[in-house]
C-alpha cells in the first residue's frame, strides 16, 4: 500500500507542477483567428503573419550565452494550424548525412503532447531545408525519462516549407485540424487548447567538423542538462478569436 501511495505521490506532485508552469501566464501562446490565412512557401512574408502573436522569449536555459533572436507565429482557422519560425543564424548548420540530416542541422521544433503526463507526445523538428524529423513518443513519470521514440511515425497532412536569408532562415507549416483531432490533442471538449513545447536547436559548424550544439527553449524546463523531453518544457498553446 506504501507504494501505491508513493506512486501517486509523485504522479500527483509532477501534475501539480506542470498545470502550474502551463498556468503560469509566461507559459501561454494565443493563436488567433486567421481572418486570411497565411501562404506556405517558406518566404515568412505573407502579410497574414502581421495578425498572428509574436512569441520572442527563447533563451539558451543551459549556457550562458546570449541567444539569438528567434520568434514565433501561429494562426488558425477552421482547416488547419499555421506555424512560422523566423531564426537569426549566422553560422548555419545543414547537415548531410543521409541517415541523420535533419539531425545534424539547425531545426526549429515543435511537441504536440495528448495529456500532461506525456503518456503520448509527437515531435515536429524542420530544418533550413523544410526537412522534417518527426517521431510518436512517450515519457514515463515514474522513471522521469523518455521511453519510446518512433522516428518511423510521420505527421499526417504536414506541409512545410523554409528559406535561407542573409541572416539566418524561415521556417513555416501546415498542419490540418483533422490530424489534431484525430491524435486526440485537444485538453478540451471545445478544441480550443493544445499541450504544446517551442524549441530550437542552435548548431554552429566547427572547422575539426563537428557541431556545438546549443538548445533553446521557450520554457525552461530547470534541467540539470538540456531535455526537451520532459513536462516541464510545455506550455499551452490556446486558440482565440
Amino acid at each position: 500500500m506504501k507504494k501505491v501511495w508513493g506512486l501517486s505521490a509523485i504522479l500527483l506532485g509532477s501534475l501539480v507542477a506542470f498545470h502550474s508552469t502551463a498556468g503560469d501566464a509566461n507559459s501561454q501562446y494565443m493563436i488567433r483567428f486567421a481572418q486570411q490565412v497565411p501562404v506556405i512557401d517558406g518566404n515568412g512574408t505573407d502579410a497574414a503573419w502581421n495578425n498572428a502573436q509574436p512569441l520572442t522569449d527563447f533563451t539558451f536555459p543551459w549556457r550562458a550565452d546570449a541567444a539569438p533572436d528567434t520568434e514565433f507565429r501561429a494562426l488558425w482557422d477552421r482547416d488547419a494550424l499555421y506555424f512560422r519560425y523566423v531564426l537569426e543564424d549566422q553560422n548555419l548548420a545543414v547537415g548531410t548525412d543521409p541517415e541523420r540530416a535533419v539531425l545534424d542541422s539547425d531545426r526549429a521544433e515543435i511537441f504536440l503532447a495528448k495529456n500532461p503526463q506525456l503518456s503520448s507526445y509527437y515531435t515536429m523538428e524542420i530544418d533550413p531545408k523544410a526537412r522534417v524529423f518527426s517521431a510518436d513518443a512517450a515519457y514515463d513519470m515514474t522513471k522521469k525519462k523518455r521511453v519510446k521514440l518512433d522516428s518511423n511515425w510521420n505527421w499526417p497532412g504536414l506541409v512545410t516549407k523554409a528559406s535561407i536569408t542573409e541572416n539566418g532562415y524561415v521556417v513555416e507549416a501546415k498542419l490540418p485540424m483533422a490530424t489534431i483531432t484525430d491524435l486526440e490533442l485537444w485538453q478540451d471538449d471545445a478544441q480550443s487548447e493544445l499541450l504544446c513545447a517551442l524549441m530550437r536547436a542552435e548548431f554552429t559548424p566547427k572547422q575539426d567538423g563537428s557541431l556545438d550544439m546549443g538548445w533553446m527553449t521557450w520554457i525552461d524546463p530547470q534541467t540539470a542538462k538540456p531535455n526537451f523531453h520532459n513536462p516541464g518544457t510545455f506550455g499551452s498553446c490556446k486558440l482565440v478569436k
